[in-house]
This record gives C-alpha cells, structure tokens and sequence, in this order.
C-alpha cells in the first residue's frame, strides 16, 4: 500500500470483520510472532505453554486462511496495516513522504598528513618552546630528578650482567645432566 493512499472503506471493513474473528489471546501470538520471537519465548512471556501457543497460532492460521505460520504472520501484518492497530498498542507508522535530504559539507581537500604533522602527536606543542624533548624523560626527570639517570644506568647494567651469569649458570648444570 502506497503511504499516500488510504484504504477504501469497504477493504478496511472486511479486514476489520476478519481481525474481529481472531480472539484477543490468538492475536496476542500474531503480536509476538510479528516480532520474529521463536515459540518457546512467545510461550515464556504469554506464561503458557507451548502446545498452547501452537493450538492458538493453528487457529488464527485457520481463521486467516494461512498455509503456515509464516503466512499467517504476513496476513495478520497486512490486517493491522489496514486497520492500524494492536493488542500490543502500537500502530502501523507510515512516513507521508520521503525523508528530506540533507546535505553536509564536503571535506577540505587540503587536508592531507604529512610527516611533519606526527610530530604533533608524539609530542605535545606545548614542550615545543624548550626545543623537541622526549615526553618519558621529562616525566621522570621532574619525578626522581636528574640524579636517577646517574644511578639507574650502573643499577641497569649489573641487573643485566647478574641475568647473564643466571642465564649461563642454568644452561651449564643443564649440559651437566645432558
């Protein structure tokens, strides 16, 4: 059905008398099942059991002249298009026109990367007045002080040589018991 056109109202009044012959608890399953919900969830949320749910999908599928229930779903969809309403309370939203287009603007096509602008990034513009500095330094310059470099740096190499030796130590009782 095309948004701008409504219904005649002979058509409205023969879906009408055909959703009037569906009992509210068979369109509550339409509703459900419209929403693409499996059985066993239908019948979880409705708080009955699933040979119920089928029982009263078999006889809104008779009373919609449906082959399956598939059918009956697309059927019931139509109904409620036609007579815009629902047990769940929604109706059939039909936008009356098409959506207006909005444009934005395009993109700079000047705006390319270069490497200049990584710069920028690694580090801030702010540390630009003192000349390019490494940010790490400078967070642990003004947290230990210069004096630590001078310390961590004998500090580094023994850890290292102590590591070495463990390494050698370990791979000689390993030829050992090889």
């Amino acid at each position: 059905m095309a948004p701008d056109m409504l219904p005649d109202p002979q058509t409205q009044a023969q879906a009408q008398a055909q959703l009037d012959r569906l009992s509210p608890k068979e369109r509550e399953v339409l509703d459900q099942l419209l929403l693409h919900k499996p059985l066993k969830l239908i019948a979880h949320d409705l708080g009955i059991t699933l040979s119920a749910v089928d029982q009263r999908l078999k006889s809104a599928r008779t009373k919609l002249n449906a082959a399956d229930r598939n059918a009956a779903a697309r059927t019931y969809a139509a109904l409620l298009a036609t007579c815009r309403e629902s047990t769940c309370g929604f109706e059939a939203v039909v936008r009356p026109g098409p959506a207006p287009l909005v444009r934005t603007p395009e993109p700079p096509a000047a705006a390319t990367f270069t490497l200049r602008d990584s710069g920028t990034i690694i580090v801030p513009p702010s540390l630009y007045g003192n000349g390019p500095a490494g940010a790490v330094s400078e967070v642990l310059d003004e947290r230990f002080g210069r004096l630590w470099r001078i310390l961590a740096i004998p500090a580094l190499a023994v850890a290292i040589a102590m590591l070495a030796l463990a390494l050698m130590a370990m791979a000689q009782m390993l030829g050992e018991l090889l």
